[in-house]
This record gives structure tokens, sequence and C-alpha cells, in this order.
């Protein structure tokens, strides 16, 4: 059975929630942004809320703008390190880091399809 992942983006004018289980989606949910002053269990507690709701360990995509976002929800100490729990996993993406395509060759066809493979393999969806 694929692992269930909920990708989790924090912006200042709201909060994102998307919930897969393999390629498939099971949940989206926009919720207001994050109080600046709020108890810090929240997160953690929504998340062991989902993961009870599963009877599964979630692995969660934590995508913000800063440290000061990922640590007021919880899912981060004060060095934006990632705090795991039986319930979760958390993988910190910071949303400010330049992202580039990378060179591609030219001239011996198509390799859309590996490239695909490839970013799969890199999300660890490979068995």
């Amino acid at each position: 059975m694929n692992a269930y992942t909920l990708t989790i983006l924090v912006s200042d004018t709201q909060t994102r929630l998307l919930l897969t289980q393999g390629p498939d989606e099971l949940m989206r949910a926009v919720l207001p942004p994050v109080p600046p002053v709020q108890s810090v269990a929240s997160g953690a507690l929504l998340l062991q809320g989902i993961a009870s709701w599963l009877n599964r360990r979630l692995h969660v995509v934590l995508c913000a703008d800063g440290e000061q976002t990922w640590s007021c929800l919880g899912l981060t100490d004060g060095l934006g390190c990632a705090r795991d729990t039986v319930f979760y996993t958390v993988q910190v993406v910071d949303r400010g880091a330049p992202r580039r395509r990378g060179q591609r060759l030219r001239g011996i066809g198509d390799f859309r399809q590996l490239h695909q493979l490839r970013r799969v393999a890199a999300e660890g969806g490979a068995s």
C-alpha cells in the first residue's frame, strides 16, 4: 500500500493542505494563515488526528517562507530541524530556495519518460 503524504504550504494569507496516497488525492484544504501567537501544539495535533484517522504514519512535506513560519506550527525546533513522531515524519522544503530545471542534451530523442521516472525515484516512490 502506498504511503500517505500530507503537503503543507504556509503563506502569510493562507495555509494549504494536500493529502495524497501515491498518485491519488484524498483531501484538499485551505485554512486561515497560522497566527503568529498560537499554541505550538496545534499543528502537531492536526497531524496526529489525520494520522490516527488513517491509522498510518504520515509523511509530511512542509513548505514555508522561512524558519519562523516553520517553527510556529510546532513541526520543527528553533533551528528548523524537523520533529518526527510516531504519527508523522517531517521533511522541510524551503520555498525561497532557487530552483533550476537543469541543462538538457539535445538531438538523441525524447527522454521525458526517463526524467519522470527519475523524479519518482528521488521522491522515494520506486520500490
